[in-house]
């Protein structure tokens, strides 16, 4: 990978306008995540299950839905139970009272999570949910088949991430339905502290975040394309999503071998009758391809990547490889995700915008409110 150069004098340029772009300095937020992490581990008293269940299903949208995919993610590693995510406002007919459901929304005021937690409780079944209060914590405390744990938030849910994911984390572990070795925690909260401290310098060459973010940023129709396996694939997806609320950028994510299977064909584009890579959309999109590999991921995947390496590179195509640190999987993922976190965050800043204002959730959400009323139906 050839590394997109960022001049000392415009990184410079650019932490000198944090405090006028990023005017609620939600920069503090990333930079507490190590310590929030800690604490949110160790502080979690999550509840202790009084019977077993053959699945389980998270309910959750946006920056509270990514704790479920995460910890779906980390169950396919180490052989967990079924853990099933989902997004919508309605509890599938086919899930039986066998299911434990886990409704996880910082704020406390998802509807869809609501509503689904809301079916779900009529059907009869067994309910734990995490948040930080809201109409979740009411909603919770007035059901007696539904048990509550509160979590921390900082100043927008998708910045909370490790309030919600560790106290997560622990009540999976502590009930069995994650053999997470216990160390391993400790050592990807020492790993988030590393990147912490690299993703804080000015230098581009010692901050990968700063110069991905830089890569991302280069022309006002860039669009970030998020490769990844089945290892990464919750990360890949947070990356995207950080994206797109942090930097206000449309971006895709894609998995593979799946994306092998047609998303690398938008790499070929017909000119007098000749096949080449693309670099430009027609409507004068830039696309920047980034990977999220991991070191000991099986042959056949890595084999999948360097092949789309080689499309790339045969077009003299510069493509950027996720960084990650740490000798576990979960200090690996951990640690990636929140490179990427950074370099979402400094994306705003290189295109001169407030990473913590989203106008057109604002907008949905209240023209929501006023056409359906949806939340008054069930709480």
């Amino acid at each position: 990978m050839k590394r997109a150069h960022v001049s000392a004098k415009k990184i410079e340029s650019i932490l000198d306008s944090l405090p006028k772009i990023d005017t609620s300095n939600l920069r503090s937020d990333f930079d507490s995540w190590p310590s929030f992490s800690r604490a949110s581990w160790e502080e979690a008293v999550p509840p202790q299950l009084e019977r077993t269940y053959s699945s389980i299903l998270f309910a959750g949208m946006g920056g509270s839905g990514i704790v479920g995919e995460v910890i779906s993610d980390l169950s396919m590693e180490f052989d967990s139970l079924r853990i099933d995510v989902l997004k919508d406002y309605h509890l599938p007919k086919y899930f039986s009272n066998e299911t434990l459901v886990v409704g996880v929304s910082a704020s406390g005021n998802t509807e869809e999570t609501l509503s689904v937690l809301s079916e779900a409780s009529k059907r009869g079944f067994d309910i734990c949910t995490f948040g930080s209060g809201g109409q979740l914590e009411r909603f919770s405390k007035a059901n007696s088949r539904i048990k509550f744990t509160k979590t921390s938030m900082l100043k927008v849910p998708r910045s909370s991430f490790p309030g919600l994911f560790f106290v997560v984390l622990k009540f999976m572990m502590q009930n069995g339905y994650l053999r997470v070795p216990e160390e391993q925690v400790s050592d990807s909260i020492d790993s988030l502290s590393r990147v912490q401290e690299l993703c804080i310098r000015a230098s581009a060459k010692q901050n990968r975040s700063l110069e991905i973010a830089s890569a991302v940023s280069q022309g006002k129709n860039s669009v970030p394309l998020v490769y990844s396996s089945k290892r990464t694939r919750a990360a890949g997806l947070r990356f995207r999503q950080s994206l797109n609320e942090n930097a206000k950028m449309h971006g895709f994510d894609g998995v593979i071998p799946e994306l092998c299977h047609n998303e690398i064909v938008g790499w070929d584009r017909t000119f007098s009758g000749k096949k080449r890579v693309a670099k430009e959309d027609p409507s004068g999109s830039t696309f920047v391809p980034i990977f999220l590999r991991l070191e000991d991921d099986p042959l056949e995947i890595k084999t999948r990547f360097q092949i789309i390496e080689d499309i790339l590179k045969k077009s003299k195509f510069q493509f950027i490889q996720a960084p990650s640190i740490g000798t576990t999987y979960l200090s690996r993922i951990l640690s990636m995700l929140y490179f990427l976190d950074y370099a979402s965050y400094y994306a705003a800043i290189f295109r001169h915008i407030d990473p913590i204002q989203t106008p057109s959730i604002d907008y949905l959400k209240n023209e929501l409110k006023t056409r359906l009323n949806f939340l008054s139906r069930i709480v």
